[in-house]
């Protein structure tokens, strides 16, 4: 089966039709989509301030610099590499050449704790063999351990924050929940344009259901179950890391 494609217009299109100001078949005018778009990423910033995270998965590939150990991540201020915020790391590897050839060695996820508490040589470069995420409000950084000793090509593949929203912007790998989420928000958001919307105590509450699911889960996570998030532990050998 064919993935539907979903964008931010056919998300602003959606909540149009949900408060009854579009009916099935109608186009928007320019100013249902450029007030959409607006509202949308108003209600971005504003997720962004209550730790409400609108989060997709994706792969981020950059180059590794020679003897740098941290890299900063984010599309808001000036970046190492230029992308959205990283929630949650799900695999890290980096590529190594040979005689025409690609090794791919992985790297091993640790968190900040097991870094720092680990006996470490610095400076120490050579292939890396560790990688740990620091999130920070305005960028997420991930640091590998020891330095690479070359540029080699590295791949994450992460969990991201969605930061702000372009016209016509690709939504297809947005959770579904989190799709219908934005829908409810950006309708409820509408009702001061087009005062005359058709928001009833249903639409209140499926709003307010979303809210609180999303409000109370105690991770950021891509089903939004709060009582089994989805954060499996990585495993971490003590050996491996002071044998360096």
């Amino acid at each position: 089966m064919a993935q539907i494609v979903k964008t931010t217009n056919e998300l602003i299109i959606n909540a149009l039709y949900l408060l009854g100001e579009l009916g099935v078949g109608e186009t928007p005018d320019a100013f249902m989509l450029s007030s959409g778009l607006e509202i949308l990423n108003e209600l971005l910033a504003k997720f962004d301030s209550d730790s409400i995270y609108i989060p997709y998965l994706t792969e981020i590939s950059f180059n590794l610099v020679s003897g740098q150990q941290t890299y900063s991540i984010s599309d808001m201020i000036a970046s190492d590499v230029t992308n959205n915020r990283i929630v949650d790391l799900s695999f890290a590897n980096y590529t190594v050449p040979s005689a025409g050839q690609g090794i791919i060695y992985p790297l091993q996820i640790i968190n900040k704790a097991q870094y720092y508490g680990v006996t470490r040589l610095l400076p120490l470069d050579t292939r890396p063999g560790f990688i740990f995420l620091d999130k920070q409000p305005q960028q997420s950084f991930v640091t590998l351990y020891p330095a690479p000793d070359q540029p080699y090509p590295c791949l994450l593949g992460c969990k991201v924050m969605i930061t702000s929203l372009t016209a016509d912007e690709d939504l297809t790998t947005i959770p579904p929940f989190y799709y219908g989420f934005l829908k409810y928000c950006l309708a409820r958001k509408f009702l001061s344009y087009y005062p005359s919307g058709n928001w009833n105590d249903a639409a209140e509450t499926e709003y307010q259901d979303y809210y609180s699911i999303i409000k109370n889960a105690n991770e950021t996570d891509l089903t939004i179950r709060p009582s089994a998030i989805l954060s499996r532990p990585e495993p971490f050998y003590w050996q491996n890391i002071l044998a360096y």
